[in-house]
């Protein structure tokens, strides 16, 4: 047994004393007062024979703390210096393509970096644990709660665990670079599968006991989730169930405008920037931020306010479609009228936008992503170099002639629809997307962003024609009731997220049920969800088929279409020598945008591996 504090041994030595000596101390005190001098000469001999030593330690420890600070030699070349840190590459090609852009890796960022006194070299351990505290805290602060879906990682069920065990490779891999003279390379990938992540989020889900205060359902009824007291609709009343898009929507905007300038105050409608970015640790990683600083967003914050409000109509409308498999009436509805025209589905109101003047492009596209892990460099001028970031995870593909693994850059995707016309997109055009969000709702969201070639799309098929337009607008609302119902159901964390599919499934679901194909990689919707999801299809396609009401007539084919494409859909989490060559097509066609030397060198695998198995298996 371990004891806590001298209370907690003394009681523990009383225990193992004899009954009658036990009697003896209790009636006692001089006895009890020569027990504790006795029990307390020990240490205290301890202390006063090795006080100086203690204080060297003491006095070592906090030398080594206060040493470690490092500086950034901006001066470094890399083409020619013999200290060369290889880490998040990026892609010479892409960097001389856009060469007006301030941008360097974030090895180039290590390989300047050296102490600020080489005469009085760094304590390794301590430099190490510093960065490592740094770099979890960190991580924490911008990973918050999404960190359980994200880092699943080094078998730890924890976010803090998981937290830790990331921000211990990162530092170890900063201090080796920092420290020493020798080249370093590691592209800070992670040394796990999609099959790997797949389990773990299984896992996590079947572990996971949290109660879910909104639903995800829930949260597509108010047609948005995450904005709290600056929600469009407050639960209230106050939003209205018939909603006249040509009278209402920039009232409405105006309206929101009000109530941000109210909370926040210093509201500029025209603004594009991004908040001011947060310096790291400036004495470990000098000039490092995390943030976007410089950058400009796609859309100012009108516009932003502009896209949520085009989401919440949509998915309100998407909703209906809940609502009618559960019987309940038209009048139950929620209804936007556009140029005359009562729409009680999104589709219909895409439509009455383009019968309204409006231009409408929708089309499945892909980007790489960092989870909101970007950072960037403070120069001395005050100006930022920004350093694309990204998150490595093995394909699961390895060249078996040198056992070299293929990455992905952790990609998101979804189905965009950008609308421009009198009412929607008036001053640009306006930028959404559905997808199923890692904030736990599948939905269509804004899709405005930092406005860099690093970060632009590549677009998986060509934009759909006006019919397969509307069609893929309706199945996105079916897919979204169906994905939040089996979250709903199961309680699933982060609305399903990770265990029914990623942002791309989501969307590819709709473009194989409309093309037979798809584009898209990787595909990680898992077998046990998948049969979730298709019950879940042709239990909608029933409850659907005994509603007497003429706008579901066109629903049960495309019901029927998303049935199908979720039982054939091609699966990246277990690969087979057969399956290398559509891998190798959709790898490559996702990964238009090569931002870094991982992704170049990872297409080279897979083609040389896809064309080793076409010889067997066509």
């Amino acid at each position: 047994m371990k004891y806590k504090g001298w209370g907690w041994a003394m009681m523990g030595l009383h225990q193992s004393l004899p009954a009658d000596i036990l009697v003896l101390i209790r009636n006692n005190k001089l006895a009890l007062s020569i027990t504790c001098v006795c029990l307390a000469v020990p240490p205290l001999l301890y202390l006063y024979r090795y006080r100086s030593s203690i204080k060297k330690h003491l006095k070592e420890i906090e030398t080594n703390a206060s040493i470690s600070k490092v500086v950034r030699n901006n001066s470094v070349d890399i083409r020619t210096s013999s200290r060369v840190i290889r880490c998040m590459e990026l892609n010479p090609a892409f960097v001389k393509k856009n060469s007006g852009w301030q941008m360097m890796s974030f090895g180039e960022y290590l390989s300047q970096l050296e102490p600020a006194d080489k005469n009085l070299p760094l304590n390794h351990i301590f430099y190490q644990k510093e960065l490592e505290i740094a770099l979890g805290k960190l991580l924490l602060y911008k990973l918050g709660n999404y960190g359980a879906a994200l880092l699943p990682l080094l078998g730890v069920g924890s976010v803090a665990g998981s937290i830790a065990g990331v921000s211990k490779k990162i530092s170890e891999f900063i201090a080796k670079s920092v420290l020493s003279d020798d080249t370093a390379v590691d592209p800070l990938q992670f040394d796990l599968s999609l099959m790997e992540i797949t389990s773990a989020l299984n896992l996590y889900q079947k572990g996971s006991s949290q109660s879910i205060d909104v639903t995800p359902l829930e949260h597509l009824a108010k047609g948005e989730k995450g904005w709290g007291d600056l929600s469009f609709d407050m639960g209230d009343g106050t939003f209205p169930m018939l909603f006249d898009v040509d009278k209402d929507f920039d009232n409405y905007v105006i309206k929101m405008e009000e109530r941000v300038r109210a909370k926040e105050g210093g509201y500029d409608p025209f603004d594009r920037s991004f908040p001011s970015p947060l310096p790291i640790n400036e004495r470990l990683l000098p000039g490092l931020c995390l943030g976007k600083g410089g950058l400009k967003i796609t859309h100012n914050k009108r516009e932003c306010i502009e896209h949520r409000l085009i989401c919440v109509l949509f998915n309100k409308l998407a909703h209906n479609y809940y609502k009618f498999s559960r019987k309940q009436k038209l009048e139950d509805c929620f209804v936007a009228v556009c140029g005359g025209k009562r729409c009680i589905f999104p589709e219909q109101l895409l439509q009455a936008l383009v019968h309204g003047g409006h231009e409408v492009e929708v089309a499945p596209r892909v980007m790489t992503t960092n989870f909101g892990i970007q950072l960037c460099v403070k120069e001395d001028d005050g100006s930022y170099t920004s350093i694309p970031t990204t998150l490595f995870i093995l394909t699961g593909v390895e060249r078996p002639s040198d056992g070299k693994p293929a990455y992905f850059a952790a990609p998101h995707g979804g189905m965009d629809v950008r609308i421009s016309g009198p009412i929607f997109g008036k001053t640009k055009t306006a930028f959404i997307q559905f997808y199923v969000a890692i904030s736990g709702i599948c939905a269509f969201v804004p899709d405005e962003d930092q406005d860099t070639p690093w970060v632009e799309k590549t677009t998986l098929a060509d934009p759909y024609s006006p019919g397969d337009m509307i069609r893929a607008i309706r199945m996105c609302a079916l897919v979204s009731v169906t994905f939040n119902r089996i979250a709903t159901e199961l309680n699933l964390p982060c609305g399903g997220y990770g265990v029914l599919g990623m942002c791309n499934d989501s969307s590819t679901i709709i473009d194989f049920a409309l093309r037979g194909k798809t584009n898209g990689y990787p595909l990680v919707s898992t077998g046990r969800y998948l049969s979730h999801i298709v019950a879940n299809f042709i239990k909608l396609k029933d409850e659907l088929n005994d509603t007497s009401c003429a706008e579901l007539e066109p629903v049960a084919h495309d019901i029927l279409c998303l049935i199908r494409s979720s039982g054939t859909m091609p699966s990246d989490l277990h690969i087979t020598p057969a399956s290398l060559t559509n891998l190798s097509e959709r790898y490559d066609k996702s990964y238009q945008v090569e931002v870094f030397q991982g992704t170049v060198e990872a297409k080279e695998i897979l083609s040389q591996m896809a064309d080793a198995a076409k010889e067997y298996f066509g």
